[in-house]
């Protein structure tokens, strides 16, 4: 695990596509996006780089918190559950939204009702800001469930046991951090098949938040819907995260990186980035920049101008 970022990492010399993840990774915690990344990714839209925000935000959380002046081109929300097209006034038209098949609907709130942990429970993007939440009997919340309720209590409502919810996307158990294993094995043995994503509770609690979602549904599988939407193939896809829902994500891009401040797993296998409080993006556009430049001059990556390639 390197313990900073490398000079000279693998990327593609003719990069397409920049998929960056939101909280943690380019918003430090209790921090703001800097302005050298912000920056960043209008040079990389000025080179024709197409700009992708894949995060596990609903749509409605990600518009009240993304800053006014950020530019990108698409955006992935709800950890792969929907798919958009971003402008200057926000939001264009949905190009994925996935919702739980009827049967996988009922077995995954059954399975939730069994572990008898708090949870919520999603419509369908784009209204997945409307959602049920459940606190059992004898159920000790986590803070980071307590800070979510109060954050959204305007679009949630409880559930009613015994009555039909209704269509659903996701649901979502928080756990302390030592007892996720166990929620998520427990909960995959009740209900196989669907997609279960771990994630860091947002609200600095550090508990982990297991994400319940269709089948195939994570930010990879979106990530690759979109490129196969813009004819870029994942050899000239580049990607940058911090969490355990961004496995997919950065699986599935030629090039990946984890910034320093991220999941200790993630950053044993993909490249480093540097942390979400040193512009992460600002220092992959340059390097993106580098090598471009040194494929139009026939040099290698960090090679000087005055040095002969051969």
């Amino acid at each position: 695990m390197s313990s900073r970022p490398e000079d000279s990492p693998r990327l593609p010399e003719d990069a397409a596509v920049v998929f960056f993840d939101f909280d943690g990774t380019v918003l430090p915690a209790g921090g703001q996006i800097s302005e050298a990344d912000k920056q960043a990714l209008r040079r990389l839209g000025d080179r024709g780089v197409i700009r992708v925000v894949a995060t596990g935000r609903g749509l409605r959380s990600l518009r009240r918190d993304c800053p006014e002046d950020l530019p990108f081109d698409h955006l992935v929300f709800s950890s792969g559950l929907g798919l958009c097209p971003w402008t200057a006034s926000g939001p264009g038209p949905l190009l994925r939204s996935r919702r739980f098949a009827d049967g996988d609907n009922a077995r995954a709130l059954a399975a939730c009702l069994e572990i008898k942990r708090g949870f919520f429970a999603f419509e369908p993007p784009p209204d997945d800001h409307f959602h049920l939440f459940h606190d059992p009997e004898g159920y000790r919340p986590t803070e980071g469930y307590l800070a979510r309720l109060d954050s959204y209590r305007e679009f949630a409502s409880r559930y009613a046991p015994g009555r039909d919810p209704g269509p659903r996307s996701e649901f979502l158990i928080p756990a302390p951090a030592e007892d996720m294993p166990a929620v998520r094995a427990r909960f995959e043995e009740l209900c196989p098949g669907l997609s279960c994503l771990v994630s860091s509770s947002p609200f600095g609690d550090r508990s982990m938040w297991l994400e319940i979602l269709p089948p195939g549904v994570d930010k990879g599988s979106a990530a690759a819907e979109l490129a196969g939407i813009l004819n870029v193939p994942a050899g000239r896809a580049v990607a940058l995260g911090n969490d355990f829902n961004d496995l997919e994500l950065l699986e599935w891009a030629g090039s990946s990186f984890v910034t320093l401040n991220g999941a200790p797993e993630l950053r044993e296998r993909f490249q480093a980035a540097p942390a979400a409080t040193d512009s992460p993006l600002a220092w992959l556009e340059a390097r993106l920049a580098e090598k471009a430049a040194a494929k139009a001059s026939g040099r290698n990556p960090g090679q000087g101008p005055g040095q002969n390639p051969g």
